[in-house]
């Protein structure tokens, strides 16, 4: 009997956290019953490479898609939510995109102009490529389609997109208010992910 199996996610974008969901995904998938994922998500974004990684994992996926934006998504979690096939927000819904950032923790202790160039390129790497992603996978929803050059544009000055505009720009198919069910939900938290080793 084919089943729906419920997600919810509140949690920051990293290479543990899309471990933990890609691996509990292949892991229910394999027993061959599931009939769709559907996921409830808020974050506030986080690693880029996991964002696209998240997109691109959930978008090979052989089964029906779902996803909800339940308050805000953000950043890389921008990229994850378009991987869906089916996408929605609630009312209170919004979508924030930015110019790709790093840790500072990330850089070396000595620091040369090479360095600081192939950092520069390794960013406009990540930021043509979200920007190419975002307007691709929002224009055939849209009504008013965005160019590249608008997304460019409009995450140079951080810009949020509340739930009319998100519907109006294609990142949401509609604005629905969607019935969580009570049990057989996979709680995928920042909590959760702090008390598994690694």
């Amino acid at each position: 009997m084919s089943t729906v199996q419920h997600i919810y996610c509140s949690a920051i974008i990293s290479k543990k956290m899309c471990d933990v969901l890609t691996g509990y995904v292949l892991s229910v998938a394999s027993k061959g019953s599931i009939a769709e994922f559907v996921l409830y998500l808020i974050t506030g974004g986080g690693h880029p490479g996991s964002g696209m990684e998240l997109y691109s994992f959930f978008k090979a996926r052989p089964e029906r898609t779902t996803a909800y934006n339940m308050a805000n998504v953000d950043s890389a979690g921008v990229l994850f939510f378009l991987g869906f096939g089916q996408r929605f927000g609630t009312p209170a819904s919004s979508f924030m995109v930015h110019q790709t950032k790093f840790s500072k923790g990330m850089l070396p202790d000595w620091y040369s102009h090479s360095d600081l160039k192939r950092s520069e390129l390794e960013l406009l790497a990540v930021d043509q490529k979200t920007h190419r992603l975002i307007a691709a996978e929002t224009a055939p929803r849209a009504e008013v389609p965005l160019s590249v050059e608008e997304i460019e544009q409009a995450a140079a000055r951080t810009t949020v997109y509340f739930a009319e505009d998100a519907k109006r720009h294609g990142f949401i198919d509609d604005v629905v208010t969607p019935s969580m069910p009570v049990e057989n939900v996979y709680y995928l938290t920042d909590q959760y992910l702090a008390g598994l080793p690694g």
